[in-house]
Formats: structure tokens, sequence, C-alpha cells
């Protein structure tokens, strides 16, 4: 069973952290969200708290582990907020059990694994975790998904959330990303959809969101200046508001 953690009270909300992230860096979000929400937070298999739980190789196995996660939780119906790598996950999810989800946050997202603009293409992140291990590879990647880099407020909190991790489990959750493609399943979703991202994200560049948003009829769209990958680390009241005002809204 995944690590978790769980907050509040009310309809289920669960935010998915990325890869090398965990549970751990939505820390200022569970108590706004909590005061509206009950709030499950899982770490993915392989990463943080879960890094002895079984590893898939697709992003569907990764959305089969959370779902599995829901039903021992008795959660039937859930929103579901990913960032990054839980983008896609949640984005799975919402395609192969679109009767699970109530609404949807994309937030620093994508359709496919094929990322060009990614500040270092998936096969450099895996030769580099492969060579210097995951601490290193974290302590080089962490820093670019904010403006201010490891300097941010939050960049050390963000880093120590993720810790855990193995070189198996972060390899085979990248081979699986770059596998990855919905592109052309985005028209079966027709629940509520937000997409938020950072216009100096260097991971999942603006322009994959604004596909989604072309791709999504359903969907709105919120472009935040002066942040990187990492909206709800730099900007987190505005982050909070914005999601809340979606989550909430008639």
């Amino acid at each position: 069973m995944l690590n978790y953690r769980q907050n509040g009270n009310g309809p289920s909300l669960v935010l998915q952290h990325g890869f090398l992230g965990g549970g751990g860096y939505w820390e200022p979000q569970f108590a706004m969200f909590g005061r509206h929400f009950n709030i499950v937070a899982p770490d993915l298999p392989g990463f943080a708290g879960s890094a002895d739980s079984p590893v898939p190789d697709t992003l569907e196995g990764f959305a089969a582990s959370l779902i599995s996660l829901l039903d021992h939780l008795k959660v039937e119906r859930t929103m579901l907020l990913g960032h990054s790598m839980g983008s896609m996950v949640s984005l799975q999810i919402a395609l192969d059990y679109p009767e699970r989800v109530d609404r949807l946050v994309l937030y620093g997202s994508a359709s496919s694994g094929n990322l060009p603009s990614r500040f270092e293409s998936v096969d450099a992140s895996i030769a580099r975790i492969e060579s210097e291990g995951v601490d290193a590879t974290a302590d080089h990647i962490v820093p670019t998904w904010f403006v201010d880099g490891d300097q941010a407020p939050f960049a050390a909190m963000c880093r120590d959330a993720g810790r855990g991790a193995t070189v198996a489990a972060t390899t085979r959750a990248l081979r699986a990303i770059s596998e990855w493609d919905v592109t052309n399943r985005l028209h079966e979703i027709t629940t509520p959809v937000l997409i938020i991202c950072g216009d100096r994200d260097r991971s999942t560049t603006p322009d994959h969101s604004f596909r989604l948003s072309k791709a999504l009829l359903n969907s709105e769209l919120c472009i935040v200046p002066g942040c990187a990958h990492n909206v709800h680390l730099e900007r987190p009241e505005l982050f909070s508001s914005v999601v809340l005002d979606f989550l909430t809204r008639a």
C-alpha cells in the first residue's frame, strides 16, 4: 500500500506529487485546502515514503496503484490535482477511470512524455541518475523547478520531501514517462479541468499547457507570471486561491 498523508474534512481531494517529489511538498496547501476537503497526498510507488512499493513500468500502472489506494480508503469519487509526472498519472486516471474523478487540475502538465524543450532530455536524466546517483541528480534537478534556484524559500523543503527514491525506481519512472502519450485521447475527457503552469517552467513549458487547453474543451487555463515549475511553492497563496476557486465553484 502506498504511503500517504491525510488532512481535513469534506469532499475528497487527491494531491499527487511529481518526479523526485513526495506528498510532503504540499505542506503549504494542507491547511488551506483542509478547510474544504479531505486531502489525500500519496507518495508515488518507489518515491519518498513509498520507496519500498513495487514500481510499475507504465503510467497506466502508476494510475492503477493510486486507484488501489483510493479503494483501500473507500474513496469512490475524488477531485484530483496532479503536478508534473503526477499530472500525467492524474490524466491517465481521468481517461481510464472517468467515473472516479469529479474535477481535474493538471499542473505543470503535458499529454506526452516527449518533452523536447525540457531543461535536459529524459535520456540525459536517466544517464545522470545511473552515473551520479539519485541524490546528486535531485540536487541538480530540483533547483530548476524554481526561478530563484536553490535560494528559493521552499527549495530545501521540496528537496527533502522527495528523499528516499532509488535508482531503479527513478529510471523506471522516467522510461515510463518517455513512452507515454495520450494526446489522441484527450477528446474523451468531459470532466471540468483546470490547467496551471508557470510562465518560466523549464520542465513542462507553457506550450504544453496551451495545447492541453485547446484539446480539452471543458477546461480553463492559468499561466502564472514569474514562476517556474513549482508554482505551488513559489506563489503558494495565489496557487491555492486559483485552485480553490475552481474546485469550490458551483
